[in-house]
């Protein structure tokens, strides 16, 4: 009886270990951002004229290197969404005070909810910010 205690007492001695030493958990999420193209140049909805914007992703990961490895591996799929999102504005739309906030939800919405890409991946995505907003 004392030998079955102590296989058992060791059993569970070496899975604590194991478990211990291998389920590490992941590192505390880092700020970063990633850049999906210079800019996007797009049609304005029942309008002659064009929208151009330059956007970035801002990330909070833990791991930044593989995530940015990967929505570079994924860039065409990340571009299309927010080029679709953006040509879906008339001009009114666009040209309202509050369309950059707007647009922020809007897309980062649109990216979460694509199912092209891992939902894991796409829930780092913090918000986005315009470097450039024209209507020409």
């Amino acid at each position: 009886m004392k030998k079955v205690i102590i296989i058992i007492v060791l059993v569970l001695a070496t899975a604590g270990a194991i478990v211990y030493f291998v389920t590490k958990p992941p590192p505390d999420p880092e700020i970063s951002y990633y850049v999906p193209g210079d800019h996007f140049v797009t049609n304005i909805k029942d309008s002659a004229r064009l929208l151009k914007v330059t956007i970035v992703l801002e990330l909070s990961t833990p791991y930044p290197e593989e995530t940015t490895k990967y929505f570079t591996e994924h860039n065409h799929i990340l571009r299309d969404v927010i080029l679709f999102t953006l040509r879906g504005k008339n001009e009114e739309e666009l040209r309202n005070d509050g369309i950059q906030d707007m647009l922020r939800v809007e897309i980062v919405n649109n990216l979460k909810t694509t199912r092209q890409l891992e939902q894991n991946e796409l829930d780092y995505i913090q918000t986005i910010y315009f470097n450039d907003y024209v209507i020409q």
